[in-house]
């Protein structure tokens, strides 16, 4: 399985700052490529959510770079990788929550990342970002971890539930102690697979992905692009107040990717091939 990818991201009409934080990495193990996609929103409503994004995603970006090799051996995987993401997510809230302790600033984040590898996805996830995987209709793979979520499945009417929307019920470097979701599964050849904040999907419906981001018409990953921005326009067009970024990964089957540069040469060892990052610069010192 090899990979097309692109990203978008706007900091809408009515914030000064965008305080979202987006990563792209691209790697090959022995032959087979990796593809590591994170999104994360700084919380709107706190101070310096633009900086406890950006600690979060260039951590995960550091981690695909010196960790993957040496998880890529072990036996039990999956295990192995959701152990080493759940440290250093531990680390990272801990140095969000002592920055922000020091500085007389709530800070925080969410977190929703993908490691593309050997046909199979593998997800961590806080707050309320979503995935969506999209072919012949779009399925939303992540749950909002949200007040609103959790009133829904104790069966709360949708109006108590809707005045809750916006509550996160646990937020890298914000909550007392963080407890990631995990998932996994086979990625479908010729799917598109969506990462985005919540500003982006609160006025998008789900038939509206489906037709904005059809995998049969994304081709290419200027394609991609341009898709993610028309869809970022049009919520902005309907009015939406926040921060907007969307993550696209397409699934192409390996003789069918002749124009994906080198993406049909195997090789030994392991390689970052391609890093795009699209965050706040400054980090968060120790």
């Amino acid at each position: 399985m090899r990979y097309l990818t692109a990203c978008y991201t706007d900091k809408g009409k009515r914030k000064d700052v965008n305080q979202d934080s987006l990563l792209v990495s691209r790697g090959r193990l022995d032959g087979e490529e990796a593809v590591f996609a994170v999104i994360c929103d700084g919380m709107g409503g706190l101070s310096s959510g633009e900086l406890a994004s950006a600690e979060a995603v260039h951590s995960l970006a550091g981690w695909f770079r010196e960790e993957m090799e040496e998880l890529a051996k072990q036996e039990d995987f999956e295990d192995e990788l959701y152990e080493s993401w759940e440290r250093l997510l531990k680390q990272v809230h801990e140095k969000i929550r002592s920055y922000g302790q020091l500085h007389d600033r709530k800070m925080g984040t969410t977190v929703t990342a993908m490691l593309f590898w050997k046909e199979n996805y593998y997800i961590v996830h806080i707050g309320d970002s979503r995935i969506y995987e999209i072919k012949e209709r779009a399925v939303q793979i992540t749950k909002d971890q949200t007040l609103a979520e959790l009133m829904k499945a104790e069966e709360k009417t949708r109006k108590e539930a809707s005045k809750s929307e916006h509550v996160l019920l646990q937020a890298l470097g914000a909550s007392k102690v963080v407890k990631p979701a995990y998932y996994s599964g086979s990625t479908k050849n010729g799917a598109a697979y969506l990462l985005c904040t919540d500003g982006f999907r609160h006025k998008i419906r789900n038939e509206e992905l489906l037709e904005i981001f059809a995998p049969g018409e994304m081709t290419d990953e200027a394609v991609m692009r341009a898709r993610g921005e028309e869809a970022a326009r049009r919520v902005l067009d309907r009015g939406e107040r926040d921060n907007i970024s969307v993550i696209l990964v397409r699934t192409v089957q390996e003789q069918d990717c002749g124009e994906v540069p080198e993406a049909c040469e195997g090789r030994k060892g392991y390689a970052v091939e391609g890093e795009t990052v699209l965050a706040h610069t400054e980090r968060i010192m120790q």
